[in-house]
């Protein structure tokens, strides 16, 4: 399909017979990714899906990302807006409230520095009707951009676990959003990640039905500066500092919380230990080690109630 053909699909007919309505919602959360970003809206041009789509861009960089959505207008139903709120939740709750608006069926996540497979949408949607699936994760296939260390490779630090449902590739059906818009992504994790862990896990819990599709593929694009040891510890504290958040605000009690995160923080350490004792023999491993004790030093930042800044810039009055 050529860059300047306009992406057109059959669309549903609307529930009332009024008017037309796209089947699935792309929403993008962007904030100053504007070269990975207009990437991402590149590889939307050639989706071979059989279904109508709208493409959400949902925007709170300091520098706005408009200028980049304008180069697909016309070729893509696009719709972009500014989000003055920093961090995760606000921009992701946006993207959900514009995708409920639209009538879509299903609202399509993927991140502003993944590409999608041409089939990406295709394989999502007949996967999740043909399955039922309410909540639907796919394949994730990082790339590196530029030569990898070796030990960033033979310890597989980007390969993503499927077993953890993220919105870095997910088809979500509409219908099981919560009427209640303050029950969506929580502000809890603005601003320290998690936030789509805990919001597709609590749908689940509510009954939702979630599933893997391995052939809705998209593409990580993983840039040197991910490519260190300061990033991948990083890393490790993040997911620490949201488990000890989440045990805040998953349990009442002191002593329950508590033991949740000794528990998890002791076998962290258990983890650190058995990779220091086979470095040696695989240095990957002690890098390993290090995003575990990273992991138990951010589950204490998290239980102690620290709000660590990980994603969305300051504003005047906040840490």
């Amino acid at each position: 399909m050529s860059a300047d053909t306009l992406v057109t699909f059959p669309e549903l007919q609307a529930s009332d017979g009024t008017g037309l309505r796209a089947l699935v919602c792309v929403a993008i959360c962007t904030c100053d990714r504007h070269g990975s970003l207009r990437d991402t809206l590149t590889s939307l041009l050639c989706q071979s899906a059989g279904t109508g789509f709208q493409v959400i861009v949902a925007d709170n960089g300091r520098d706005p990302a408009g200028h980049v959505v304008e180069e697909f207008r016309g070729r893509l139903d696009l719709v972009y807006e500014r989000v003055p709120e920093p961090g995760l939740t606000a921009v992701r709750n946006r993207s959900l409230f514009l995708a409920r608006s639209s009538g879509a069926r299903f609202v399509a996540c993927i991140d502003d520095d993944e590409i999608a497979d041409r089939d990406w949408l295709r394989c999502h949607v007949e996967e999740a009707e043909r399955f039922g699936a309410d909540i639907q994760t796919g394949f994730v296939e990082p790339r590196y951009l530029g030569d990898p260390p070796d030990w960033i490779v033979s310890g597989e630090f980007f390969v993503v676990d499927m077993d953890i449902a993220t919105t870095a590739n997910l088809l979500l059906r509409v219908a099981v959003l919560p009427d209640n818009e303050a029950e969506w992504f929580s502000p809890a994790y603005a601003v320290t990640g998690g936030e789509d862990h805990e919001f597709l896990n609590r749908l689940a819990r509510g009954g939702a039905r979630m599933r893997f599709a391995r052939t809705a593929r998209v593409i990580d694009m993983l840039p040197a500066e991910r490519l260190t040891l300061r990033f991948i510890l990083r890393r490790g504290l993040r997911d620490g500092v949201y488990f000890g958040l989440w045990a805040r605000q998953e349990h009442a009690s002191l002593v329950r919380r508590t033991g949740v995160c000794l528990r998890k923080a002791g076998a962290k350490l258990g983890y650190a230990l058995n990779h220091l004792f086979w470095s040696p023999c695989a240095p990957w491993r002690a890098r390993k080690a290090g995003m575990d004790l990273a992991t138990a030093l951010g589950i204490a930042i998290g239980l102690a109630g620290v709000r660590v800044r990980f994603y969305g810039h300051a504003v005047a009055g906040t840490p």
